[in-house]
């Protein structure tokens, strides 16, 4: 099956957001990790797995289940995300309709890979005993720089949590602790290709 990494651009944010501010401090570190990294401004990351296919024709959509504005869209993504996040009620792992986190595709882009189903089912077990985990403050504005991570188990950030699953999934080769939005996104273009837009 086909997953999706999507990442927000950070298009539409304020210019002192806490988004804004990721893709800041990310593009400083990159400075010690990978140039590469540089051209990949995101400042957040989901996993995208998809209802049949990603995306379905408005005349395909439930009016009970998308609002006006999803309706006038040529089309509506669908399926379920999944990270850490403190966006909206969330503060933490998650899942939530694909329609409510990409309600503006115009500020994501996505890095689409292969998936073995029957591994896939195995993982989303995984993923589940996850869910409820509190968001890692801590990684994200100190855990980068430490000599030894501060990492609890019970805490995870949007991109540590996705490397995990992909890890999980033989996507990645390891999994990455330290990991950012723009340094995930790095990590898989050698293999599956450049970010897309939705």
């Amino acid at each position: 099956m086909k997953l999706r990494s999507v990442y927000h651009t950070g298009e539409g944010e304020k210019l002192l957001s806490v988004g804004r501010w990721i893709i800041g401090w990310t593009w400083i570190l990159a400075a010690f990790y990978n140039w590469k990294a540089f051209k990949y401004n995101f400042s957040h990351e989901e996993l995208w797995e998809p209802r049949q296919d990603f995306k379905i024709s408005k005349g395909e959509c439930d009016s009970i289940f998308y609002d006006y504005d999803d309706l006038l869209k040529q089309t509506v993504p669908v399926g379920q995300c999944f990270s850490s996040t403190t966006r909206g009620d969330a503060n933490g792992v998650r899942y939530a309709p694909a329609s409510e986190v990409l309600k503006h595709p115009e500020r994501w882009r996505y890095i689409e890979f292969e998936v073995d189903n029957e591994m896939w089912a195995v993982v989303k077990k995984d993923m589940n005993k996850k869910v409820g985990n509190k968001y890692d403050f801590v990684a994200v504005t100190t855990g980068f720089i430490t000599p030894i991570m501060i990492d609890p188990e019970d805490k995870n950030y949007c991109s540590e949590i996705c490397c995990w699953v992909k890890f999980l999934l033989y996507v990645l080769n390891r999994w990455w602790k330290r990991v950012s939005p723009r340094r995930s996104a790095m990590l898989l273009v050698p293999h599956w290709g450049e970010p897309k837009t939705i």
